[in-house]
């Protein structure tokens, strides 16, 4: 490390004040200024300065259940504080989904040194060509011989890493190296019951198996990733609730990395987790240089979304039932939206309605809800543009290896797939296998281009002076919009 010559910093309490005034109590009476002290450091060549605290923001999404005051006292940072911060007049009025700007202190910075490039994390073109169950069945390990109950099927544990895989678009490299790290499933036959049970470390009874325990590690892999990109992920957590910071210069693919294994751990062991002798050294074990196939950079600078249009039939009115909110899971990019047809009145009745193309292309997977819509004419979900139609009911869907035109037919709206509470359509846009969310890359249907909003689900479409409001109604001048195939 450089040494640093000897400094005089003049420092007053009152700029000292200004820099972390978000939990300074309110006062009626007018704040005295305070006397300006000046404060002599001397700092010797050979001492190696502490890194400062610093007070990050981080966002928390409201649950059932809470409450501001039940928030607060989480965070030991006062009500009164929490409201000013977040625009709030009453402290009553949460709202499920709600999220919520929250001043943390954090005096650690996290590690700077790249450990997996972006395409490898990601489900991408550098996995075109990878096998899981070939792989699986090549190391022998307990993965190959595994079997599990999905969505009421039996399926292979290599099966299950593939489905982890496509449906939260991660990279399934990623996921076999984090079991082998974790709990040696890749290449170990013979395994204890808590590494049977809990095989990517996570010691929850309500997560137990390999599927519940991959679809974590996913979920909370494209934390890290798109958390890094939308700068909404400032600060790791660890396993006792203390942060560090993540640093600044690092890619989303390292800081995915680095948030799906601080989780579950503290920073002392996450230090080593994520050093030479940890995660890495399994995945060198398995797979070898883990920028051998890194495709850089995985979203070209200029990239534009082809023309696509409303997802119905041109002279229905459908509703704007759900603005930008993620892909898949908790954590992806807001790269999707939602539309509900009109005859199923905010029930899960499967609709009579057709959900159709919204561009030419060939249907590459259809399953339990789930249609994946080639538009690049390849047969892997994570080469070029791919659109994700989700809640299309299994009766009269489309089978996978069709080819189909703009405005063909794909299925009924239902509740079937992911977490549904009425019938609709859930659309989503991925290119090479990264989630694109609205705010980085225009999202037009039909000429109608869709904003974000600071919440999930909210936003609007417009179209010229036309104004539609994503809404959890049928309210044809709000949130009415009628196909007209432009």
């Amino acid at each position: 490390m450089r040494s640093l010559p000897q400094l005089t910093l003049a420092v007053t309490m009152c700029l000292a004040l200004a820099a972390c005034n978000l939990s300074a109590p309110a006062r009626d009476e007018p704040t005295p200024t305070p006397a300006i002290t000046q404060i002599l450091v001397v700092v010797t060549p050979s001492a190696s300065p502490t890194p400062l605290s610093t007070t990050v923001i981080e966002r928390y999404t409201v649950r059932a259940g809470d409450t501001l005051g039940g928030i607060s006292l989480r965070y030991d940072i006062a009500i009164e504080d929490l409201m000013k911060l977040n625009g709030l007049t009453n402290p009553n009025s949460l709202k499920i989904g709600q999220v919520l700007k929250i001043p943390i202190e954090v005096p650690r910075l996290a590690p700077a040194e790249k450990l997996l490039p972006d395409s490898e994390v990601v489900y991408s073109p550098a996995y075109a060509n990878f096998d899981v169950t070939a792989f699986a069945q090549q190391h022998n390990g307990y993965l190959a011989t595994y079997r599990e109950r999905v969505d009421g099927e039996w399926l292979t544990g290599p099966q299950i890493v593939q489905l982890v895989a496509e449906r939260f678009s991660v990279g399934p490299r990623v996921l076999l190296a984090l079991l082998e790290f974790h709990s040696g499933w890749v290449t170990n036959p013979a395994l204890t019951p808590n590494q049977i049970a809990y095989p990517m470390g996570l010691v929850d009874k309500a997560r137990q198996g390999l599927f519940l325990q991959a679809s974590w590690a996913a979920n909370r892999l494209n934390e890290g990733y798109y958390g890094k990109l939308s700068g909404t992920l400032v600060a790791y957590r660890f396993k006792d609730r203390s942060r560090a910071r993540v640093t600044p210069t690092l890619n989303p693919g390292t800081v995915a990395l680095h948030n799906v294994l601080a989780l579950n751990t503290t920073w002392d062991s996450w230090q080593q987790q994520i050093g030479a002798e940890g995660f890495l050294a399994s995945y060198r074990k398995l797979f070898g240089d883990p920028n051998a196939l890194a495709l850089e950079p995985l979203i070209p600078a200029d990239l534009t979304q082809p023309t696509l249009r409303l997802p119905w039939s041109e002279g229905e009115m459908w509703y704007y039932t759900g603005g930008p909110h993620g892909g898949w899971g908790d954590f992806a990019a807001w790269a999707a939206v939602d539309f509900a047809p009109p005859d199923t009145a905010n029930s899960c009745y499967t609709s009579k309605r057709w959900a159709t193309a919204a561009a030419s292309g060939k249907v590459i997977r259809a399953e339990h809800g789930r249609v994946m819509l080639s538009l690049s004419g390849s047969d892997f979900q994570g080469s070029g543009w791919t659109l994700l139609y989700l809640h299309l009911a299994n009766a009269g869907r489309v089978n996978v290896g069709t080819i189909v035109n703009v405005g063909d037919r794909l299925g009924h709206p239902s509740c079937e797939g992911g977490s549904a509470e009425a019938s609709h359509v859930h659309l989503a846009r991925l290119y090479n296998g990264q989630w694109i969310s609205a705010d980085a890359v225009p999202f037009v249907l039909s000429g109608w281009k869709i904003l974000s909003d600071a919440q999930e689900y909210e936003g609007k479409m417009i179209r010229g002076a036309e104004t539609r409001e994503a809404s959890n109604s049928r309210d044809d001048p709000k949130n009415g919009i009628v196909a007209d195939n432009r």
